[in-house]
């Protein structure tokens, strides 16, 4: 039971950094393409940490609510954030889908 809670947490802590940042750049700064770029690492890691802890919390105990939306939506905002690194000209975009998909996220964990 403490290995879900700490699975669960980490989850939850990363898709909080994600969405901070995409926040932070998309709201309340002006970034520059080096501060994207630098941005979009750590969208990478936070949103794979995301992703693997999901498939994790499917098979070390009972699957959360809404699983496979959980799951399409965590890899849909990976592809998302793939995608601009393809066209960085659709980085702004991309961060504000990823925004709107990672608040959707957040709901399903403010509701457990």
């Amino acid at each position: 039971m403490c290995g879900m809670f700490a699975i669960r947490y980490v989850t939850l802590a990363a898709l909080v950094v994600w969405l901070g940042g995409l926040v932070t750049l998309g709201l309340l700064t002006a970034p520059s393409s080096e501060d994207l770029r630098q941005f979009q690492w750590i969208g990478y890691v936070c949103g794979a940490i995301v992703f693997v802890c999901l498939i994790v919390i499917k098979f070390v105990g009972p699957p959360p609510h809404d699983f496979f939306p959980r799951v399409g939506l965590a890899g849909a905002m990976l592809l998302v954030a793939l995608s601009s690194e393809v066209r960085p000209q659709s980085s702004r975009t991309a961060m504000t889908i990823n925004t709107a998909l990672g608040f959707v996220l957040l709901f399903w964990y403010a509701r457990e």
